[in-house]
Order: C-alpha cells, then structure tokens, then sequence
C-alpha cells in the first residue's frame, strides 16, 4: 500500500475528491461536476488535482482521477499530466473514466457494473476476469440512454409535445412548467438558457420518478424504457463476456438507487435474462481508493493512463 494518496471520482452531478495517507487522516471533498462544454477540461481537471493536493500537504505518492468526461486525445491527457506534475507534489498521475472505478468498487468476479447518473457508463470484466469490455455511455450528444438526463429529456419531449398539440402528456408538460418556472411557450427557450441545462435536464428526472409513482403513463412509460435499456447493457455485457450463472450486475449511481421505480422495474426484468443484482456495498469513490492502492493498474491497463515523475 502507498503511503499517500488521492483519488477523484464523479461526473456531471458532482465530483468527490478523498485522501489517504499514512498517519490514517483523511479528507474528503466535493466540487463542482461539469458536462462536455462548459468549460475548459484540461485547466478545471488539473486545478482540481492541484488544489486538493495542495489541502491535502506534502508528498503525494498517487493521484488517481476517474471522471466522465475524459480527455478527446493524447495531448489533453498530457497537458493535464505535465501541468499537476510541474505545479504538485504528485509522484504518480493516473486518469481513467469513472466506470472502471465503479468496476473496481462493486465487481469482485466477472460481472458489469452499469453506473447511472447525470450520464451513464458501464464497464464489464469476464472470462475469469481476463477480458474487459466497455458499453454504452458516449454522452448526452449520442447516447447515455437510460440516464438521468434521458429520462429528462425524453419527459420534456413529451411535455413540448403535449404543449402544440403533437401528443404528449398534458400533466408532465404541467409538472415542467412548474419546475422550471416556466410559462408552457417559454419552456424550451427558459432551459436552453440555464447556466447548467444538461445538469438541470437530469434533476428534473427525479420529478419524473415522482409522477411515475403516482401512476402517470407517459411517465412510467419513460422509465420502462429506461430499465431496458440497462436490461440490455447487463445481457450483452454476459454474452461479450462469456458469463455464466454467477456472472454479477452491479447498479450504481442517482437513477439507479434502490428506491427509485427504475431500479425496480430492472430487477423484475433480468431475472428472464436469469441474471440478478449483485451488491457489494460500495460505492464508485471507494474504488477510485482501490485504484489509488493497487501495485500495477492489471486487467484495467487498457484504460488507464498513467504519468509518472
């Protein structure tokens, strides 16, 4: 085990930083997430590294940074890399998406950890954890279907919809307006125009989750594709990996909570996959840990990038 370590975990809701050094202290953080786009990655992502490193004192022996949104080529991970190692005391930098965090965190066998919150990822091991195999996600532009700005944004589809006279649901266009504080006709331009609209698209899912609970079909409609989609992400992620009866799904993240409808409605669908929900009782953060103490990155080398002094 290293002595001192740091190590990130988040995405657009939020990204939480925690350290571990020798004398057993700890401080745990949280800053601001971000989407794709609203501000300059390779600056925001370094500045976080060095300033909690900074907090945090002294030498430190790893930083491991598991985001979603990651860096589109070699010279922004260097960037990122060359400025923390210049500007902290970080001996060793690895970057790798938040899903292999969340594999590390919740997968002890071969399994696939499917983690959705304001987007979604999820990352699969098999063949006796000799393989590993990365599905769906890609960001709110092409995908994150099942995510909780999917559910959001397929909700206001319906509201806008319902708003002109296209279909849709009269009582998720009532909930919107009430949400955003809009009037029906300003709706679009009132969330196009908020400071965060993907961050914001995604809390409005929680409303979403609500109205569905208290029977509303367009609702509960959106949802149910939701779990398929996840459904989906599980079933193939058991065929790509060859697994078997003991193969492990593991659900994390806001949209995937115990609680919520989704949650429900997917457990009562795997089981004609004849999979089931694995729980490790641990959470995304937890793994970033498990990253930041490993000796070598092993059968996830592929996915992370790794700067040294």
């Amino acid at each position: 085990m290293l002595k001192n370590v740091v190590f990130f975990d988040g995405g657009g809701s939020g990204i939480r930083a925690k350290s571990q050094t020798e004398n057993d202290k700890s401080i745990t953080k949280n800053f601001t997430g971000f989407t794709p786009g609203e501000l300059p990655l390779v600056d925001y992502l370094a500045n976080l590294i060095i300033d909690f490193a900074g907090e945090v004192g002294g030498t430190i022996d790893r930083a491991v940074l598991a985001v979603a949104t990651l860096p589109a080529d070699d010279k922004q991970y260097g960037d990122i890399a060359k400025t923390v190692l210049a500007k902290a005391k970080v001996k060793e930098l690895w970057i790798c998406s938040d899903s292999v965090s969340a594999c590390a965190a919740a997968i002890e066998k071969d399994g696939v950890v499917i983690a959705a919150g304001t987007g979604i990822t999820a990352l699969a091991v098999g063949k006796n954890r000799s393989m590993i195999h990365s599905l769906a996600g890609d960001g709110f532009l092409v995908g994150d279907e099942a995510s909780a700005y999917w559910i959001g944004k397929m909700a206001l589809n319906s509201a806008l919809r319902a708003r002109d006279g296209r279909g849709g649901n009269q009582e998720l266009l009532d909930v919107a307006c009430k949400h955003f504080g809009a009037e029906p006709y300003q709706l679009t331009h009132t969330v196009h125009q908020l400071e965060r609209p993907v961050h914001a698209i995604a809390e409005f899912a929680k409303t979403v989750n609500e109205l569905a609970g208290s029977g509303n079909s367009a609702a509960s409609e959106i949802l149910n594709s939701a779990a398929d989609e996840i459904v989906l992400i599980a079933s193939t992620a058991k065929r790509e990996c060859g697994g078997g009866s003991d193969f492990q799904v593991a659900l994390i993240g806001g949209v995937l909570a115990p609680e919520n409808l989704v949650t429900k409605l997917v457990v009562e669908k795997l089981k004609a996959h004849d999979l089931s929900i694995h729980t490790s009782g641990k959470n995304s953060l937890d793994g970033a840990g498990a990253l930041a103490n490993l000796s070598d990155p092993g059968i996830f080398a592929p996915l992370i990038r790794t700067f040294k002094q």
